[in-house]
């Protein structure tokens, strides 16, 4: 029987983002690529709005003429609590128990309100131990996007967390790297989201109060242009001019050094709360908006970060493509499909 495939849909609060590949005969390609705004009453608090996201969706679906109906979608990790956990080994029929007990020493609601998920990521049997992420979210925000879904006739068949989807991401495309001590950055519309992880497990997570807003507004008022335009000004980076590109660089490197000065305190809170031993990290990993101009950055970060190997994540590099169409997309914009295609790949 054929494996099931579904598209990879990151619901971005500028973007929303799909992503389909297809596997055969051990061949994975990208079948499509899609890019809209997200509407702006898409989501109401932490929730979906039903009506709204259903229409957009299926508007979506048709014009890119995505025929698989099955998705994959991530939750924004700010709506969700998430835990790594060593535990005392227990037989695979008790895990269960063991994990509902532990997440409710995390749950800041009653366990009635929430949806506990959890994934076993390691077993040391020697230790007597294993390692267990744990995700709980509330009850009413899964139900949102049920309902959103099934209106827009399209069937959930993961729902995953942002960061999650970063990770697996790059885990799929530098298998090399995966194993090794990594910090992966998402720089989003309205944040930034940091994930480190070793052996492909995630060790601590981090929501950053930084988005590509703050850099897109302020350019529109510098450089006299709608926010909109100020938007696309930063995604056709790669297709200015070179005085252009000085004249925009030189506003972003002023801009830029609040998110260098989060990954700084970020990195040191980390050393200092949550290692049990020093290990120095051996790569940091660039998505999202900052991947476009990424190469042209990269030489003003601080020397204090810059020691580590920097790079930005190549959301693509493993795959075929056999649409012409996708090209200007997978070299110019990739960084932004990050997400999109760690969620497509669940189902390889």
């Amino acid at each position: 029987m054929a494996k099931k495939s579904f598209a990879g849909l990151d619901i971005g609060s500028y973007y929303t983002k799909v992503v389909e590949i297809k596997e055969k005969k051990g061949v994975a390609t990208i079948e499509n690529v899609a890019k809209e705004k997200t509407p702006k009453d898409f989501f109401v608090q932490e929730k979906i709005n039903a009506d709204i996201a259903s229409e957009f969706l299926k508007s979506v679906f048709s014009n890119y003429k995505i025929k698989n109906k099955n998705v994959a979608v991530a939750l924004n990790s700010s709506f969700v609590i998430t835990k790594t956990v060593t535990m005392p080994l227990v037989v695979d029929e008790e895990i269960e128990q063991a994990v509902m007990w532990e997440a409710e020493q995390y749950a800041p609601f009653g366990m009635d309100q929430v949806n506990v998920s959890y994934q076993v990521m390691d077993k040391d049997a020697d230790k007597n131990k294993m390692t267990v992420l744990i995700v709980l979210t509330k009850k009413e925000i899964v139900e949102s996007y049920k309902e959103a879904f099934k209106k827009a006739k399209l069937n959930i068949e993961v729902l995953d967390v942002d960061i999650f989807a970063l990770a697996n991401a790059f885990f799929r495309n530098e298998y090399e790297e995966s194993s090794k001590h990594n910090m992966l950055i998402d720089v989003g519309y309205n944040s930034t989201k940091l994930i480190f992880t070793k052996n492909e497990i995630p060790t601590f997570s981090r929501y950053v109060d930084f988005g590509f807003k703050y850099i897109i507004e302020e350019a529109a008022s510098v450089f006299s242009v709608s926010q909109d335009e100020s938007a696309i000004m930063f995604e056709k980076f790669q297709e200015m001019e070179d005085s252009k590109k000085e004249v925009l660089l030189t506003f972003m490197q002023d801009k830029i050094s609040k998110l260098y000065i989060q990954i700084k305190n970020s990195i040191g809170f980390y050393e200092a709360n949550v290692l049990t031993t020093y290990d120095e990290i051996d790569n940091i990993i660039f998505s999202g908006a900052i991947g476009i101009m990424f190469e042209y950055l990269k030489n003003t970060m601080p020397e204090d970060i810059i020691k580590r190997n920097i790079a930005r994540i190549k959301p693509f590099n493993v795959f075929v493509v056999n649409n012409s169409g996708f090209e200007d997309i997978l070299s110019n914009e990739s960084s932004l499909y990050s997400l999109a295609v760690g969620l497509a790949v669940r189902s390889l």
